[in-house]
């Protein structure tokens, strides 16, 4: 089930009539009846793959909390881990791993042609896979405690607002929500609204419109290089409304039922370095990445080509983690040199750059973007300087349209940015009022009606 669609906002609604009137365990009981009807409506199986990363992990963080022997919590431990690396492997990056070794084989003449196999994934597998592993890895450092419901520890891995596009969330945040009783609020009804109707706007209207462009530039043969330079701002205006438009719908339902979801996004386009972009952008899976693979390797405690090939290893993996192809593991070695040359900078300097920075990083970014977007982005690249000649006409119309829609991203991102800056705090200023929120929402909604792409297209984290 996605969140565009009617399905999604009749169980929405369905659920959240009768969610007040119960007490926290039957309204536990019905989330979960929720979120398993959500991801098994399409494909009823995936309830079963849902259902045993549950089981794996809630008896495995048992196991290791209250069993003695170190030895046997080691076991434990690695067997839940393994087990969801495992399976994510085989759903991700199986037929990636057989495509290129037998290109290997075909290359070196031991096979006439190359093998390919297509595998389906599974929607949500690589968000609910690392929540999984902080709940087992955080239980055998003692940092929160294994649960004996397994309906609680069934609807943290499950929980269906967050499930298929985060934020990846921890115990101790969400755990923690899930098991005390929630009250009706009427600021969390109008704020989950608000988030809503905000996340549909972004998705529906900025990121379906501007995909139009971007899928058609990269999908032609010998594009001309500035194109391909509208191309990738088209896309970086795309990721940036689909996936933060999927989490503030997902936020938003959240707050409907009391529970407070990570914020995933914090006005990315307008950090100063690559350093900053990735505090702000995909924010949970960024502190996923620092706390569980980045500090455990040994962080940069160490020396400084040890803490660079940290710093490497941990972007690359990022790269791998949002799809099996070259182009993702290039995307995460360059996001990864970036901020090397950029730590290497700032040790050897006091100066630091605001609007300068903020226009470099946005640059680097989208460079960032036509690698992560374009599969074979380097023959792309060549052949766009001796590619067909440009329509300048037809240039500024599509530089305008994509400019147009991504107005209101950066508008309001400036906004904020403004008001955070003046109050020190992430605080709306005047968006706080319950009138002004409303009368925004009711043009969101308008601009919804009127401005909507004609076709919808899928999540785009879907395919990672």
């Amino acid at each position: 089930m996605i969140f565009q669609s009617y399905e999604y906002i009749s169980l929405l609604i369905f659920v959240l009539v009768i969610f007040w009137f119960l007490s926290r365990k039957i309204q536990n009981i019905i989330l979960l009846i929720a979120s398993y009807i959500f991801y098994g409506y399409i494909t009823p199986w995936l309830v079963f793959l849902l259902l045993s990363y549950t089981l794996v992990n809630y008896f495995s963080a048992l196991k290791i909390q209250n069993t003695k022997s170190q030895k046997n919590r080691k076991l434990f431990f690695a067997f839940s881990i393994f087990s969801g690396l495992f399976v994510l492997g085989a759903f991700k990056y199986f037929g990636f791993f057989i495509e290129n070794f037998t290109d290997l084989l075909a290359y070196f003449g031991f096979l006439d042609s190359k093998m390919t196999l297509q595998i389906f994934l599974p929607v949500g597998i690589s968000f609910y896979t690392f929540q999984t592993i902080s709940y087992v890895f955080d239980v055998y450092k003692g940092k929160t405690k294994a649960r004996k419901s397994i309906i609680d520890v069934s609807l943290f891995i499950g929980f269906f607002p967050q499930l298929i596009a985060g934020p990846i969330e921890r115990a101790n945040s969400l755990l923690t929500q899930i098991e005390k009783q929630k009250h009706f609020k009427i600021k969390n009804f109008n704020d989950g609204i608000f988030l809503i109707i905000w996340g549909f706007f972004k998705k529906l209207v900025i990121a379906d419109n501007v995909a139009i462009i971007s899928d058609k530039i990269f999908l032609l043969q010998d594009p001309h290089f500035s194109l391909l330079v509208l191309a990738s701002l088209a896309f970086g205006v795309q990721i940036f409304a689909d996936f933060s438009g999927y989490t503030d719908i997902a936020r938003g339902s959240a707050k409907l039922f009391g529970i407070n979801l990570s914020n995933n996004f914090n006005n990315p386009y307008f950090s100063r370095s690559m350093i900053e972009f990735w505090r702000r952008w995909h924010i949970t899976l960024s502190i996923w990445f620092r706390d569980y693979v980045y500090i455990p390797l040994g962080g940069s405690k160490r020396s400084n080509a040890k803490t660079y090939l940290n710093i490497l290893i941990t972007f690359i993996l990022t790269g791998l983690w949002h799809g099996a192809a070259w182009n993702f593991v290039f995307w995460g070695l360059y996001n990864g040199i970036i901020i090397i040359l950029t730590r290497i900078y700032l040790s050897k300097t006091n100066f630091r750059i605001n609007a300068l920075g903020i226009m470099l990083t946005f640059c680097f970014i989208h460079i960032g973007w036509f690698i992560f977007r374009s599969e074979n982005f380097y023959l792309s690249l060549l052949s766009s300087f001796s590619g067909i000649s440009i329509d300048f006409k037809n240039f500024i119309y599509l530089f305008m349209q994509v400019l147009i829609f991504s107005l209101p991203l950066y508008i309001f991102g400036a906004y904020q940015v403004i008001i955070t800056k003046k109050n020190n705090l992430h605080r709306l200023g005047f968006f706080d009022n319950l009138y002004i929120k409303s009368i925004i929402v009711m043009f969101l909604y308008l601009g919804i009606l009127i401005l909507r792409s004609n076709s919808t297209s899928d999540f785009i984290y879907f395919k990672f």
